[in-house]
C-alpha cells in the first residue's frame, strides 16, 4: 500500500509552499484518512501539482467544485466509484444494468448526505444546496449509464433508476 501524505507533510518532501500544495488537492478526493483527516499518495498530489490552476478548475466536474469536506460523504463516494468500477467491467450487460440499479439507494443516500451536511455546516442556503447536489447526481447517473451501457435517453433508464430506490417515510406520508 502506498503512503499517504497530509498537506504539510507533502509540502515538506515536495519543497513546496502549504498553500501551494493545498490548492493542488483542494479537488482532488483523498485516497485515505488519518482519524478525520484527509491524506492523498505521492503519486495524487504531484499529479495535482502538475495542472494549472485553471486547467483544474476546468477540469472539475461538479462533485469536486461543490465538495463538502465530509468523511461520510466521501465514504460513500468512493463505495459509489468502486460500485461503478465493477459495472463497467462486468462483461453481461443484463448483470450491469441489474448493478446499476443497486447502486439507485446510493446515489439517493449521497445526496440525502449531502444537503443534511451542508444544512448542518450552513455551507449555503437551502436552494444553493439543492442545485448542486441536483448537479452531483447528475453527474452520478451520468458515470452509472456509462458504465452499465444504458442510455441515458432510451430503455427507461431514468424511471428504472428511481424505481429502484427504496420509500422512505416522508414518501409513504406524501
Amino acid at each position: 500500500m502506498e503512503e499517504l501524505f497530509a498537506v504539510n507533510r507533502a509540502a515538506y518532501v515536495l519543497g513546496k509552499d502549504r498553500a501551494t500544495v493545498t490548492r493542488a488537492v483542494r479537488f482532488v478526493p483523498p485516497d485515505g484518512y488519518q482519524g478525520n483527516h484527509p491524506r492523498w499518495t505521492m503519486a495524487s498530489i504531484t499529479a495535482a501539482l502538475a495542472l494549472t490552476p485553471q486547467a483544474r478548475r476546468n477540469a472539475s466536474k461538479s462533485w469536486h467544485r461543490y465538495r463538502i469536506p465530509s468523511k461520510a460523504l466521501d465514504e460513500l463516494r468512493f463505495n459509489f466509484e468502486k460500485q461503478v468500477a465493477l459495472i463497467s467491467v462486468e462483461p453481461s450487460l443484463v448483470r450491469r444494468r441489474k448493478m446499476a440499479l443497486k447502486l439507485a439507494p446510493l446515489l439517493q443516500e449521497y445526496q440525502a448526505t449531502y444537503l443534511d451536511t451542508g444544512r448542518s455546516l450552513r455551507i449555503a442556503d437551502d436552494d444553493v444546496l439543492g442545485a448542486r447536489a441536483d448537479l452531483i447526481w447528475s453527474e452520478m447517473m451520468d458515470a452509472v449509464s456509462e458504465a452499465a451501457a444504458w442510455p441515458l435517453h432510451g430503455d427507461d433508464f431514468f424511471i428504472k433508476m428511481i424505481e429502484a430506490v427504496p420509500l422512505t417515510d416522508d414518501d409513504e406520508a406524501a
